[in-house]
């Protein structure tokens, strides 16, 4: 039985759009030898959980059952994800480093627990999630939570231009220098850009970079279905074939052939980005 995740995405309004990659929902049915993964540190997502829950699998087999409404920052391990045919979720995804504009606690004490949106807010988590219930339709579902987010926005804005910078340079950048030469651009000390970086972001300037960039090259590698992916991975900064399977192992579970393969092409939560003018394009 092949996977079937339908994956839709929709714009934020504008004034979320620098903090918000999109909202996007999914569902259908996966087949248990197929589930989908979460990579390591995909980043931050608000998910709101409308039917079944989703449970996630550890690497080392543990089962996780995360509450209906949650935010998932997952950042030290990857999981693979259990659903069934009444699986739907609307999630909010962030940008690199946004979530802690929306967040009271600091974003080091959100990584890989999960924490219920109904306990982190309080009752206006709660009202927002007893909406969500009584409002059937996605437009009035979706407009809910952008309300929510501006509020949040408001109450919890926290500008750090030389992280901002940073994070830009880091996930975008192919040719990063070593980070104590990188940190001096930024007219930092390393042990105080490095102290600040992972305040903010959860996660060391080293280990981001790991990330951003295996999120980088399975991307272009997945959105144009190419399958000699040793070309690209050098492009990307992987000096032979055994660091970027390597790579590939820690931080999605699976050798770069499975991940690649065409019967795992829906099986993954990468999406293909928005260009400017709100259509969608592959990158």
């Amino acid at each position: 039985m092949d996977a079937l995740l339908k994956k839709t995405s929709y714009l934020p309004p504008l004034p979320l759009r620098p903090y918000i990659d999109r909202f996007w929902t999914c569902e259908g049915t996966t087949p248990a030898y197929a589930t989908p993964t979460m990579a390591m540190g995909t980043g931050a997502e608000m998910i709101f959980q409308l039917k079944a829950p989703m449970t996630l699998v550890s690497k080392d087999n543990v089962f996780n059952t995360p509450p209906l409404q949650a935010i998932y920052c997952i950042r030290h391990q990857h999981y693979k994800t259990m659903v069934n045919h009444e699986h739907f979720f609307i999630a909010v995804r962030f940008k690199a480093g946004a979530v802690r504009h929306f967040c009271p606690a600091a974003v080091a004490d959100v990584v890989e627990c999960f924490p219920d949106i109904n306990v982190l807010y309080g009752d206006e988590g709660k009202r927002l999630t007893e909406k969500l219930r009584h409002n059937a339709g996605l437009p009035q579902q979706l407009a809910l939570i952008s309300d929510f987010l501006l509020g949040l926005l408001g109450k919890y804005h926290r500008p750090q231009l030389l992280v901002d910078e940073a994070v830009k340079r880091l996930y975008y950048d192919r040719d990063i220098p070593d980070l104590v030469s990188f940190s001096a651009s930024l007219g930092s000390s390393y042990r105080q850009f490095e102290r600040l970086f992972t305040h903010y972001m959860g996660v060391t300037p080293k280990s981001f970079i790991q990330t951003a960039r295996l999120n980088n090259t399975l991307k272009y590698l997945l959105f144009r279905q190419i399958s000699d992916y040793l070309p690209v991975a050098f492009d990307f900064g992987y000096y032979d074939q055994s660091h970027f399977i390597k790579a590939c192992r820690k931080f999605f579970g699976d050798k770069p052939r499975a991940i690649l393969s065409p019967a795992s092409h829906d099986q993954h939560f990468y999406l293909s980005s928005f260009s400017a003018s709100g259509s969608e394009e592959r990158k």
